[in-house]
């Protein structure tokens, strides 16, 4: 196995950025803020940077990169391969780092790693312990924030399960939830977090309104989904008519943890998921992107923080 190393001296611009980790590189609202961004040269340098990676390991099927893993509080060698939508194009092995980059201790890769160093700062620095709802049970990262997020109040944690059961149900000791029908109260959280989730929702604007319905005023929402920039609006993949599901392109699926047929995708989202949050109740929205090599951030790492 390949090891990599960044060689600071060469790279003061992710010298300054370092030290604010994990404040984001930028903050963006809208396409124009984007296409600026992408314009810059902060953007410049990141991609000169990860593709020099990428193209020093371009015959490794798998390799590791040296980092610090916030969540474990520990030096270790992320673990980069082909799994999760990498592949081989040309001779040349392309990893998808978004999906990689695991912490062999934690087990969190990439975005999960920022999501849980979010979290830990997050409820580390407020003042009042707040009511934290995942959306999902069963998984690397819930167990991880149990187990590690200080001054909460609490951490509820769920699982969809299928049609045939209702919102609040437990089955086989997990909890069911229809995140177009929550069993919660009004006001009921401080903050949701919603990994991966959204693209596999058939009504995301109901969805939405929801989440802003059990957040209580002042509530945030950190998410993540696959986000297609070139965009403006999204483009929807299958849907549901009388009760049945209909496809209108050919059908995609991502990984699931609770089911080895995996998850349906219902969308690609693009620029328009901002008007699907804000028809749902939040009002304010914005992307905020994250890249640390130091702490094994590669690639532009978006997180959607929604405001009730």
């Amino acid at each position: 196995m390949v090891r990599c190393w960044m060689n600071y001296a060469l790279f003061d611009w992710f010298n300054r950025r370092l030290r604010k980790f994990p404040e984001p590189i930028a903050r963006i609202r809208s396409r124009a803020e984007w296409d600026a961004f992408q314009a810059g040269s902060a953007k410049r340098k990141i991609d000169e940077y990860d593709n020099s990676v990428i193209e020093a390991h371009r015959h490794d099927q798998e390799w590791v990169f040296r980092g610090y893993s916030e969540p474990a509080q520990s030096e270790v060698d992320f673990i980069v391969d082909l799994q999760w939508g990498g592949r081989t194009e040309n001779g040349k092995s392309i990893p998808n780092l978004r999906e990689r980059l695991s912490c062999p201790i934690t087990e969190l890769n990439n975005r999960q790693r920022l999501i849980a160093t979010l979290l830990k700062n997050q409820t580390k620095s407020t003042s009042r312990a707040p009511d934290i709802y995942f959306m999902e049970e069963v998984t690397a990262i819930f167990h991880w924030s149990v187990a590690n997020l200080e001054n909460v109040s609490s951490i509820t944690g769920s699982e969809y399960l299928g049609h045939e059961y209702k919102s609040g149900d437990i089955v086989n000791g997990i909890h069911h939830e229809d995140i177009h029908d929550l069993s919660f109260d009004d006001a009921s959280f401080d903050l949701i977090v919603s990994n991966e989730v959204f693209e596999h929702i058939p009504s995301p604007t109901i969805a939405f309104g929801e989440c802003h319905r059990v957040l209580r005023p002042g509530g945030e929402m950190l998410m993540t989904t696959p986000f297609f920039v070139g965009y403006d609006q999204s483009l929807q993949r299958a849907r549901i008519v009388d009760g049945q599901l209909e496809h209108l392109l050919p059908p995609a699926y991502h990984g699931n943890p609770v089911s080895n047929e995996g998850s349906l995708v219902f969308f690609d989202f693009g620029w328009d998921i901002f008007d699907m949050a804000r028809d749902g109740g939040f009002s304010d929205c914005v992307i905020e992107l994250y890249h640390s090599p130091r702490f094994g951030h590669l690639t532009v790492q978006t997180v959607f923080r929604l405001r009730k």
